[in-house]
């Protein structure tokens, strides 16, 4: 599976997992940041899917991203209740605000593998 180098565009986006009918998590660099942006999508949500998809996030996506020589990633959650998620899953606020195309103010999470 091919992937982006800080060359190629912002719309390379590969999808590392996905559920049918749940949701998905994906990458891509945004050449803007400079960096990779980790986007994650779930329509079923509950304790039980937090903890599948922390197993899932731990021993599937993690080690994918490394293997791809990806060692910081980012996220821009849109509201307090994104950030929440981004937190639980390990991305830590930068206290950065990023205004986006749309003119949307985010706060820029990032972790480091």
């Amino acid at each position: 599976m091919g992937y982006a180098s800080n060359n190629d565009t912002k719309s390379l986006m590969i999808k590392l997992y996905e559920e049918p009918g749940n949701g998905f998590v994906s990458i891509r660099y945004d050449s803007d940041l400079p960096g990779w942006m980790l986007h994650m999508d779930s329509i079923q949500w509950s304790p039980e899917t937090y903890k599948r998809y922390l197993n899932i996030w731990d021993t599937y996506i993690l080690p994918k991203i490394r293997e791809m020589g990806i060692s910081v990633v980012y996220g821009l959650p849109e509201t307090k209740l994104d950030l929440k998620f981004n937190i639980m899953f390990g991305m830590l606020p930068t206290n950065l605000v990023v205004t986006t195309t749309d003119g949307i103010d985010q706060i820029l999470t990032k972790r480091v593998l």
